[in-house]
């Protein structure tokens, strides 16, 4: 019978010899696909190591216990969504673009990697005791000003709505594209497996969505007065 998390080894404090930390990557991205396919509550330690082709007390070397490992696995997922998100509100081009290319990386994860998606959306709300107090509202800190930076300089080139708060025009980015993949992650909006097809027209139309909200309305058309000035016939 597996370890129990009281009785599961500790973490020794040694320096790793050279070669372990690609075996601990392998321990988390072979416990991302776990979790996806049997969820944190249906999958065991035993199950991530034959999925990683590791000894079963290796995933103990470098993980005290199941809660940990899931913790790690969503560190490591949100480290690379901010990343992103990050490198794409440092670089050029419009404000709109900007928020369409933070919704099509998001997508396009769920298209090369629906395991991370689907941890990241599902296990996150099934899990509240599992992960460290106060990431999730970290993590949702960091995207949500990253995002609201963008909008604010949209807003001062007139580019996005300046009626609205730049953290609320980004929570409604964010939102939307959180319900959406929520939705295709539960094959509520989408197959379990949509065809390329299907992930670009959902794509097209979230961004749609997103940005139809927050772009600023074009300037009303004023038709001029004729040019023989009021009276002619």
């Amino acid at each position: 019978m597996p370890p129990s998390k009281r009785d599961a080894p500790a973490h020794t404090g040694r320096v790793a010899p050279e070669g372990e930390p690609e075996k601990r990557r392998a321990i988390l991205h072979a416990a991302l696909r776990v979790f996806a396919e049997k969820g944190y509550h249906g999958c065991r330690i035993a199950d991530v190591a034959r999925q990683a082709g590791v000894a079963y007390g290796l995933v103990y070397h470098y993980f005290r216990n199941k809660d940990e490992l899931l913790e790690s696995v969503l560190e490591e997922q949100w480290a690379i969504l901010i990343g992103a998100i990050r490198s794409i509100a440092n670089g050029g081009g419009p404000a709109s673009e900007k928020v369409a290319s933070v919704i099509r990386f998001t997508m396009d994860v769920f298209r090369t990697a629906p395991a991370a998606v689907r941890v990241l959306i599902l296990e996150v709300p099934r899990t509240p005791g599992v992960i460290r107090a106060g990431t999730n509202r970290e993590t949702f800190e960091t995207a949500l000003g990253l995002v609201a930076d963008i909008v604010r300089r949209g807003q001062a080139d007139g580019e996005l709505r300046r009626d609205v708060d730049a953290r609320v025009c980004a929570a409604s980015v964010l939102g939307v594209l959180d319900m959406n993949l929520t939705g295709m992650v539960t094959g509520m909006l989408s197959a379990p497996m949509p065809t390329e097809q299907e992930l670009e027209r959902m794509e097209r139309e979230v961004v749609a969505v997103a940005l139809q909200g927050i772009l600023a309305e074009p300037a009303p058309v004023r038709v001029p007065a004729s040019i023989d000035g009021p009276g002619a016939p």
